[in-house]
């Protein structure tokens, strides 16, 4: 008798869910059937491209960070790439090369920060309807400002060394002696470095292509786990809460509500920042990062060409 008292049981409230359920369903109302195409219209696609720009890959599909920039790498269109071929050989290519790494008359825009921070036409589309130094921009629709932002991304994607079209070519262009009075003088890299000390056979070690890689970029990543303990390049961090002592350590993560790190013995120590909480952070390779926004093509190759010399 109770079994079969339960089982009614059940039976009432599987009952009443399955009301329930299709009585929301029926308060939904269907989704809106697109009206047909016209026969020999083209059809439009099944979604729209994220945030309403044609190329636009939908979200998520970044990658790590280049420095210059969001985090968010873009992902390439090769089609849309191709379009913008012929848009970039009428309007560009006089100026800015074959392969956009610039003339006499043009900037690289391979290392160009307006390019690097691009997001689908986000900085170019902008910058060529107002900021043009030829002082007309092209007559380019919206759409064709996408196609030839994934054009340009796909030339900078192509200098990396992980392109399968990446070929090394010879870096070692410039000239010694101004590489050396640069080393020495405005670009303040002997304050840190020695040609007898930290740098000595570094031409030995190291190709012409990794020299200058490692010279550009040279952190090679955080800490190592508490037994090695972070490299000389770690970033630190010293958070000082309203009462008692500071903390340091090397930096985990840090953005406007809250700052991590690793310290001393390895434990993981996280704040809250708060307008009473005092963090200092400092970076070992400041002055390469700041470096990156200053220094010209003749002197970085003059740069790498006097390191290869030191043997």
């Amino acid at each position: 008798m109770a079994f079969a008292t339960r089982r009614r049981g059940a039976v009432l409230v599987f009952g009443l869910a399955a009301t329930v359920a299709l009585s929301l369903r029926a308060q939904t109302p269907p989704a809106p059937t697109p009206p047909a195409a016209p026969p020999g219209a083209a059809q439009a696609p099944a979604t729209a491209p994220a945030q309403g720009r044609r190329g636009a890959p939908p979200p998520g599909r970044g990658g790590g960070g280049m420095g210059a920039g969001p985090s968010d790498l873009p992902t390439v269109d090769a089609a849309a790439a191709t379009r913008a071929r012929p848009i970039y050989a009428a309007q560009c290519i006089n100026c800015h090369g074959t392969q956009a790494r610039g003339t006499d008359k043009g900037a690289n825009l391979v290392r160009s920060l307006i390019v690097l921070r691009d997001r689908y036409g986000s900085e170019l589309g902008p910058f060529l309807k107002k900021g043009h130094p030829a002082g007309t921009a092209p007559a380019l629709t919206d759409e064709q400002i996408v196609d030839l932002a994934h054009f340009l991304r796909q030339r900078v994607n192509d200098s990396l060394r992980g392109s399968p079209i990446f070929q090394a070519g010879n870096v070692l262009t410039g000239d010694p002696k101004a590489g050396e009075a640069f080393f020495n003088g405005e670009g303040r890299c002997s304050t840190c470095h020695g040609a007898s000390s930290s740098l000595a056979g570094i031409g030995s070690r190291l190709t012409p292509v990794d020299l200058q890689q490692r010279f550009l970029f040279p952190r090679t990543g955080r800490g190592r786990g508490a037994a090695a303990g972070p490299p000389a390049s770690a970033v630190t961090v010293t958070v000082t809460p309203p009462s008692g002592a500071p903390v340091s350590g090397t930096l985990v993560q840090m953005d406007d509500f809250n700052v991590s790190l690793r310290d001393a013995n390895g434990n993981y120590q996280s704040f809250r920042r708060t307008p009473d909480v005092k963090v200092v952070k400092t970076d070992p390779l400041a002055a390469h990062i700041a470096l990156l926004g200053t220094i010209t093509d003749k002197q970085l190759h003059d740069v790498v060409a006097y390191m290869e010399t030191l043997k």
